[in-house]
């Protein structure tokens, strides 16, 4: 049997809020025995922490907490929140900062926020990230170039982490790379019109990407519109191994790797 790390799930989204166990227990059944489950605002970060406290089993996959305020809610955050956050950083279930960023994507400015308090929020977490040693989940949108500058300016290199569901240039992933980030990659790569990200995938290689579904959001192709899971990596994993031409386990063994090493655990790649 395969095993799989999902990086980057939102099991503390209300989408899952009627029917969370089973999901949990058929994500499990599939292989994925590991995740993360990422905060968007500090209500999120307050269910992740409890659901990484929940006891690992046959009932679902062990879960680590991500903690931090997403940039398209720092419109309703208050600077208490990064208080809180900073507290909630200290915490043993949380095991990075994330999502935070940069996404310049949505015009409409009743949606977006500007861009000076995204960067703001974006600074502000990213030094809470290295005062407690923790590496960070970006998310960045149409915000490439900013957000490399204030990842160099902030020296998030002192702590890592990855750019969540990268969508930029191989050219632009070689500096991400540099700074010590791995490349998050989900179910976009399987969609027909991405040839630009499968080009940084095969450019990039195993070593530097990890798997993530970002459930409920961006399921494959053929599911598009669905509420999406976990149970999506194998189908993500398939395509990562057509790309490499190797094994698909191999592709869930070292991905695994990278995301342990990604969130600092020290757990093999299980054994069948």
């Amino acid at each position: 049997m395969n095993y799989y790390f999902d990086t980057h799930t939102h099991y503390n989204d209300p989408r899952f809020s009627e029917d969370l166990p089973s999901v949990l227990k058929a994500v499990r059944e599939t292989g994925v025995v590991r995740d993360a489950v990422i905060a968007y605002d500090m209500e999120s970060a307050v269910r992740a922490v409890e659901l990484a406290k929940q006891p690992a089993g046959k009932e679902g996959p062990a879960h680590s907490a991500v903690a931090g305020i997403h940039p398209l809610h720092t419109d309703r955050a208050e600077e208490e929140d990064l208080i809180r956050l900073e507290l909630l950083a200290e915490d043993p279930a949380v095991a990075a900062i994330g999502e935070i960023g940069l996404d310049y994507h949505r015009k409409d400015p009743v949606v977006s926020p500007e861009k000076e308090l995204q960067q703001r929020f974006f600074r502000k977490q990213l030094r809470i990230a290295r005062r407690a040693g923790l590496p960070v989940v970006i998310h960045s949108r149409s915000a490439a170039q900013d957000t490399l500058q204030i990842l160099e300016e902030e020296k998030a290199s002192e702590v890592g982490g990855v750019i969540h569901c990268y969508s930029y240039s191989p050219e632009m992933a070689e500096r991400f790379l540099n700074l010590g980030f791995f490349l998050g990659i989900g179910g976009v790569v399987t969609y027909t019109g991405s040839k630009k990200l499968r080009s940084v995938v095969q450019t990039v290689g195993p070593e530097h990407i990890v798997l993530e579904t970002d459930c409920p959001y961006l399921p494959p192709e053929g599911h598009r519109g669905e509420r999406n899971d976990s149970r999506a990596l194998p189908v993500i994993a398939a395509e990562l191994a057509e790309l490499w031409d190797c094994p698909v386990r191999e592709v869930c063994r070292i991905t695994w790797e990278n995301a342990c090493r990604l969130y600092r655990l020290r757990e093999p790649y299980p054994e069948s």
